[in-house]
């Protein structure tokens, strides 16, 4: 929480002579003057009308000093955000893409690493498929506040889900197309994956500044496709059981960013902290 500082800038009167000439120098470089207000708002100046002149400031035809607009925002330190009245912002989307994904990535684990002796995910791929439109949904909404990251990793795993539980439902009819070769449908999941794998280390790469939950989750998560991938291609239980073990470490580092970054000291009582990679920028 920020303290608030209050702040009184003293207007020049209208009748100085400073204000005469600065109207006059404001003239003679062609710009434009706010109209003058009528005398029953005289002394109420409007922020609709706002022009900086020199060392001096013009607001609803009133004159301030530009120094002291500069004391005041020095006061308040950087990073400190000046709250506009009127203006409503956009919910952070990472948590909500956050959940889903992990969520999505946890029972695929499960499956993968087979707990349980659990190996038919059928029941799954619903999920998957709103899973995948939730984590779409995010992706669009960080289009919506500019954050070009997660706009990429949520809108193209938001397509990875929903295309991951299409080739395992029999509606799609995937499986049922390779039923005369069940090796060349191992093979081309492989490709498959082997994409992914590629596109999940690049976002990887691009997270070097963000934090380590973020980071070790699209390390585990890169890990999980390369061992997928690999196991497709082999046909090897083991691999393909290990892919599973990352998938769920990768989740849990998905649960502990959703946390940090839903849980502060105004709405939790254990608050926990985004550490920073090395050369992060976040604060």
């Amino acid at each position: 929480m920020h303290n608030k500082l209050t702040f009184k800038m003293e207007p020049i009167s209208s009748g100085s002579s400073l204000q005469s000439n600065m109207r006059e120098t404001v003239q003679s470089q062609n710009a434009e003057i706010p109209p003058q207000m009528s005398n029953e708002n005289k002394n109420k100046p409007s922020c609709e009308h706002f022009e900086s002149v020199g060392e001096y400031i013009m607001v609803g035809g009133r004159l301030f000093k530009k120094s002291d607009t500069n004391t005041y925002l020095e006061d308040l330190g950087p990073g400190t955000p000046v709250e506009q009245p009127g203006q409503v912002g956009f919910a952070n989307p990472l948590p909500l893409g956050l959940a889903s994904f992990s969520f999505m990535c946890l029972t695929l684990g499960l499956v993968n690493a087979r707990v349980r002796g659990v190996t038919n995910l059928y029941l799954l791929n619903a999920s998957f498929i709103f899973g995948g439109a939730v984590v779409l949904l995010s992706g669009l909404l960080s289009f919506c506040v500019g954050d070009t990251f997660c706009m990429t990793v949520f809108g193209s795993f938001g397509g990875f889900w929903i295309s991951w539980g299409c080739l395992n439902l029999e509606q799609f009819g995937v499986t049922k197309a390779y039923a005369d070769d069940p090796q060349a449908l191992q093979n081309v999941l492989g490709f498959y994956l082997a994409g992914w794998t590629v596109f999940n280390f690049l976002v990887m790469v691009c997270s070097m500044k963000s934090t380590w939950g973020i980071f070790l989750l699209l390390l585990f998560l890169d890990l999980t496709f390369l061992m997928l991938c690999i196991g497709s291609f082999t046909q090897s239980t083991n691999v393909s059981m290990a892919g599973g073990y990352f998938g769920i470490l990768s989740s849990c580092c998905g649960w502990y960013s959703l946390y940090c970054s839903i849980a502060n000291k105004d709405s939790s009582y254990v608050p926990l902290i985004a550490y920073p990679m090395p050369g992060s920028q976040i604060v």
